[in-house]
């Protein structure tokens, strides 16, 4: 977790390289004044690094939980399972709650939510101890602090550059994933118990005040327009009934509000993109690649170093998104899927250490892939999805995601259990990412995306 603690201090006191690359990514008007809502995305970036590395840094718990309760792979797995099981639960909740109360109480509560069930990890004796801490209390607590709320507040925020703003936004995420050498340092210094801890404080002793201060849902509440000018937030005067383009329909106008959302086939296809990429795919390499590395003959520190590289590219990859405003989203998402696939089946090739480009190969690679598709992806969430109330609906459509995930990190460990490795597994992630990226080209947000010229 030091290296969160970097990267929050990077991200609140590095503010000349912030504000030089919102400057040149957004051409603010006027020049030298920062639109706020840029704000609101570096709380977001950082609250990101901070919650989603506390949650990551399980896949460098795992090997230390195995030899604590010396239970099967999917057993143990199934404590990340079961805290993305409670996020997805509790997502539509998280929606419901950003539309009537606002953003900053319930992300204030998710932290101290999140915090505790941390905390309380710390004395877990049994398996069924991490269910309800690790499981309930901090996969509550991330779903009230996460991605829900924050993409709920920065549609609000940004209309034209959303692509741009996801990709600083997920930054954060790739982050996280650095702190892979971190948090392996904490175990082998202070046990795996007390790094529990650590991530408690810097859970709430970031993002509390942090967000406290800086998120507001709406840019009226500064009295300001979305994307920082009233000429880009003023709506665009109707076209004749003649004008109106071939591909729109009164299915595609009228609002998302819930259930009405139901009946959209492309609510159904974003659920499936969230399914098949965040959920199944990215948590069985996620929550399996670093015992997959230990099991080839690395050590745990190597691994962990090597495999942070991962959320190096990551990070690199999501700011690499914001070309998804320029070329459209189907087509970067397509190049990400190539990258992953590619380094999946690398990966899948590694029998010993005699190689060890292979797992450079594979952390650097998929790590971009990932990072490119992600922010894309909810990016196209925002394009397609529209209204005044669509809190509820976007934390469906996150549910969607949660149920994957739940079954991945599950679905990992136990193909292992029955074949003694993990070929079967990286197939079926293999097999997810390319359901999620025909499912992208199918729900087509190239006809929903106003920031492309």
């Amino acid at each position: 977790m030091p290296i969160l603690c970097a990267l929050c201090s990077s991200a609140v006191n590095g503010n000349n390289f912030m504000l030089c690359l919102i400057t040149n990514l957004t051409q603010i008007k006027p020049p030298g004044r920062i639109f706020y809502g840029w704000w609101i995305v570096v709380a977001g970036l950082i609250t990101y690094a901070v919650g989603y590395g506390a949650r990551y840094s399980f896949s460098v718990l795992f090997p230390s939980l195995l030899e604590e309760f010396k239970l099967p792979r999917d057993v143990t797995a199934a404590i990340l399972s079961f805290h993305l099981l409670i996020y997805g639960f509790i997502s539509p909740l998280a929606g419901h709650m950003v539309d009537r109360i606002g953003p900053r109480f319930t992300i204030i509560s998710g932290a101290l939510l999140m915090s505790t069930g941390l905390a309380l990890s710390r004395w877990g004796n049994s398996i069924w101890h991490l269910y309800l801490t690790f499981g309930i209390l901090a996969g509550t607590g991330l779903c009230l602090m996460g991605a829900v709320p924050f993409t709920t507040i920065i549609r609000n925020w940004f209309e034209k550059k959303r692509g741009t703003v996801f990709a600083v936004v997920t930054f954060g995420t790739g982050g996280a994933f650095a702190s892979y050498p971190a948090v392996t340092w904490l175990i082998q210094q202070i046990g795996w118990r007390n790094t529990f801890i650590v991530e408690a404080i810097i859970v709430s002793g970031v993002v509390i005040p942090l967000v406290a201060l800086i998120v507001r849902f709406h840019p009226r509440e500064k009295g300001l327009d979305p994307d920082g000018s009233k000429e880009e937030s003023q709506p665009s005067p109707p076209l004749p009934e003649k004008a109106v383009p071939r591909e729109t329909n009164v299915q595609e106008t009228e609002d998302w509000t819930f259930p009405n959302a139901l009946r959209h086939p492309r609510f159904w296809l974003l659920s499936l993109i969230t399914f098949s990429f965040w959920g199944v795919m990215d948590h069985i390499m996620i929550a399996h690649h670093f015992a997959f590395a230990v099991d080839v003959g690395y050590s745990k520190i190597y691994a962990s170093s090597v495999l942070s590289l991962f959320g190096i590219s990551r990070a690199l990859g999501s700011l690499s998104a914001l070309i998804s405003d320029r070329i459209g989203r189907e087509l970067t998402i397509t190049i990400g899927t190539i990258l992953g696939i590619s380094s999946i089946v690398v990966l899948l090739n590694i029998k010993d250490t005699a190689s060890p480009w292979m797992l450079y190969y594979y952390a650097l690679v998929f790590g971009y892939g990932v990072g490119l598709c992600s922010p894309t992806i909810m990016a196209t969430i925002v394009d397609i999805v529209h209204g005044p109330k669509v809190g509820m609906t976007i934390g469906v459509i996150w549910f969607c995601f949660a149920l994957g995930g739940a079954v991945g990190p599950w679905l990992g460990g136990w193909l292992f259990e029955l074949n003694g490795n993990y070929t079967i597994a990286f197939l079926v992630a293999i097999s997810m990412y390319l359901v999620a990226c025909v499912a992208v080209w199918v729900a087509a947000p190239r006809r929903f995306h106003k920031g492309r010229p």
